[in-house]
């Protein structure tokens, strides 16, 4: 009889399960959290209230305000001598596509500066970009005109796109995709043509 008490004992499940769980949510935050959501809601607030509410020294407050405005969440604006906590009016997000829109730029600069330096013996005589179109619909065959051809398109595309990035009143989520979009096919058409120089050295 035991035994078989004790085989009833594992096939039981080993956890409980509670309907009190579905119920209640478990919310974790801390003391900073807290701060951050308290200048959300009130926009603008004094250190000295923000201490009185969360119930804390105002040197820690503020320390804790001096490592948020570093990590641009927050910033601290003086009255006087009465420092008020602000939450950021452009958020983090907007200056992480500025931040990625810039290294584009340096991208882009440095695959110029990269194809400046490949010298191509041709036998063509281009003005634009429509006599490179016509030699790429006539010739079919890998050449060193062709690519020639393939590396001036290359440093037609990356000037044009340079142009439109310096033109950008704003530096926006959909600016950065579209421009993301471009550089994506300039470095595809780089791969394409670092791979053809290859094979013709």
């Amino acid at each position: 009889m035991i035994i078989n008490q004790y085989k009833n004992l594992t096939k039981r499940k080993p956890f409980i399960v509670s309907s009190l769980i579905n119920i209640m949510p478990v919310n974790i935050t801390t003391a900073v959290d807290s701060l951050v959501e308290l200048v959300n809601n009130k926009k603008r607030i004094s250190l000295e209230e923000v201490a009185k509410e969360l119930g804390l020294p105002e040197n820690i407050i503020n320390e804790w305000a001096q490592f948020l405005e570093e990590e641009n969440i927050l910033t601290v604006e003086y009255q006087f001598t009465t420092p008020f906590l602000v939450i950021k009016s452009r958020g983090a997000s907007e200056e992480d596509f500025s931040r990625d829109i810039e290294i584009l730029i340096r991208e882009l600069e440095i695959m110029k500066a990269y194809l400046n330096k490949i010298q191509i013996k041709h036998d063509l005589k281009i003005t634009n970009v429509n006599d490179i179109r016509k030699l790429v619909r006539k010739n079919v065959k890998l050449d060193k005109n062709v690519l020639f051809a393939q590396k001036f398109v290359l440093e037609y595309q990356i000037d044009a796109l340079l142009k439109k990035i310096e033109k950008l009143k704003s530096r926006k989520r959909s600016d950065f995709d579209r421009i993301d979009a471009q550089y994506n096919i300039i470095k595809k058409r780089k791969q394409i043509f670092d791979k053809n120089f290859i094979k013709l050295k």
